[in-house]
């Protein structure tokens, strides 16, 4: 019960403090993005996913090669006679591990690339998020997927910060 009636509490004077701290404001003027949205419609990000997309294309390329070049070495076991089966086998294994450390390394070098690719992006987004709320007077601007339950569509400024910077990222790949 009285952890109730703190919850209650604490969420009235938060009430009152932000009632107070809105009517002593001049202007309030609040906006909210929908950061998922600029993130996959900014230019860098479809540029970023077409790289990364060819980059494991070709590592694909690359461990089916493996992958068959070890079909052939195993096919070739049933051929040989007992001793040379056994060095061969040795062979076999070592090519085995080879792949599986290939297939290893290339999922994280790809997730380490999208990953640093990412935060690049999600720099840019901030970056390009502040100086719009600068130019254009804003007070604060919302991430609507985590924080807003609702906003009315004038306030969304998500289609105006997306143009800003896929004209900058343009700017720069031209």
């Amino acid at each position: 019960m009285t952890r109730r009636m703190f919850q209650v509490g604490f969420w009235g004077v938060l009430a009152v403090l932000m009632a107070c701290h809105v009517a002593a404001a001049q202007e309030m003027k609040v906006g909210y993005v929908r950061l998922t949205d600029l993130f996959n419609n900014y230019e860098r990000t479809k540029l970023s996913e077409s790289t990364l997309e060819k980059k494991g294309k070709q590592k694909d390329t690359e461990l089916q090669g493996r992958i068959n070049e070890l079909k052939k070495l195993r096919e070739s076991l049933e051929l040989l006679s007992d001793q040379a089966r056994e060095a061969k086998a040795r062979e076999v294994e070592q090519k085995q591990d080879e792949l599986q450390r290939f297939r290893t390394n290339t999922l994280r070098d790809l997730k380490r690339d999208r990953d640093k690719e990412a935060n690049a992006i999600f720099g840019d987004i901030q970056k390009a998020v502040e100086e719009f709320a600068k130019a254009n007077g804003f007070s604060m601007i919302l991430k609507e997927e985590q924080v807003l339950l609702y906003g009315t569509p004038t306030y969304d400024v998500t289609d105006a910060i997306l143009k800003t910077l896929n004209g900058r990222y343009g700017g720069k790949n031209q």
